[in-house]
């Protein structure tokens, strides 16, 4: 373990050298074109995942075939692929110019540069800090999108997201930026458990499902990465954030009759919206209400 410190030390030095000697620019270019590259995968992601959920397609589909016109179904070119890029090139039309693209498309790839840069804006310290705040951002966005369009929240994303914090929090003391391990492992638990006591209480109130499995998961993610009272504040705002998004998320939504079960209102959205702020400024209770 000291020799693996050691290594993790040496190259987050490596890091924060390279980026104290890259010019103020390439940090906001190189995040926006990375937001653009999630943007992409998350317009593939709203269509294919809920579909591998639901077994309506295998789990490779995620990844293959590649990404075809959405009227017409032609395979996209090289060009044709790029972020943005490819919308203007095929003039916002399908390769056989019959119909329109959904503005949805464009929207998520422009989506994914904003948030992006948002995180950029808020995380002005050194490069290895900004870089994993950016996986962090994307495993957020891709949640949010996914959730919003199908009202599913793949556990890739916020498992993959809770591990990726706990092993952030494991490394802290060899320098990365992160929680200690024991603060990680008790706000994942207490989101976790916080969230399912809300949701037993709503099924006996209601006589059903109040909460969904994704979202105690997504909880417990944002513990590992701020702790019990980054828990505390991501379901305050992420509530109201769902709730002001309402009206925009059920447009954006797909019929129940086509995902095949109950509608409601999202909370993914609303707790990914609230969480990053709260993830990479490190806000906690007491500086928000002091």
């Amino acid at each position: 373990m000291p020799e693996l410190c050691n290594l993790v030390s040496f190259n987050l030095v490596t890091v924060r050298d390279l980026g104290a000697a890259l010019p103020p620019w390439a940090g906001w270019v190189s995040a926006v074109l990375w937001g653009l590259i999630i943007g992409s995968f998350a317009t593939v992601a709203v269509e294919r995942w809920p579909a591998i959920i639901e077994g309506r397609m295998a789990a490779s589909a995620l990844w293959f075939p590649g990404s075809r016109c959405p009227p017409c179904g032609r395979p996209l070119g090289p060009v044709q692929r790029l972020p943005l890029v490819g919308w203007l090139v095929l003039k916002g039309r399908c390769r056989c110019g019959k119909a329109p693209i959904p503005l949805r498309y464009p929207l998520l790839e422009i989506g994914g540069g904003l948030v992006m840069g948002a995180m950029v804006a808020m995380a002005p310290g050194p490069l290895d800090h900004t870089l994993l705040m950016s996986v962090v951002a994307a495993f957020l966005y891709l949640a949010a999108v996914v959730d919003a369009r199908s009202g599913y929240l793949p556990d890739a994303l916020t498992l993959g997201l809770l591990w990726l914090g706990l092993l952030a929090a494991a490394f802290a003391p060899c320098g990365v930026l992160a929680i200690g391990a024991a603060e990680a492992v008790l706000g994942a638990g207490v989101g976790f458990l916080l969230m399912a006591a809300v949701a037993g209480a709503g099924r006996l109130v209601l006589g059903r499902e109040a909460l969904a499995r994704g979202d105690w998961k997504l909880v417990a993610a944002i513990g590992a990465w701020g702790g019990i009272e980054a828990v505390t504040l991501a379901i305050l705002f992420g509530a109201l954030a769902a709730l002001a998004l309402s009206p925009w998320l059920r447009r954006f939504h797909v019929a129940e009759a086509d995902v095949g079960h109950a509608a409601g209102i999202p909370l993914g959205p609303g707790l990914a919206l609230a969480a990053l702020p709260i993830i990479v400024l490190g806000l906690t209770p007491g500086q928000m209400f002091n």
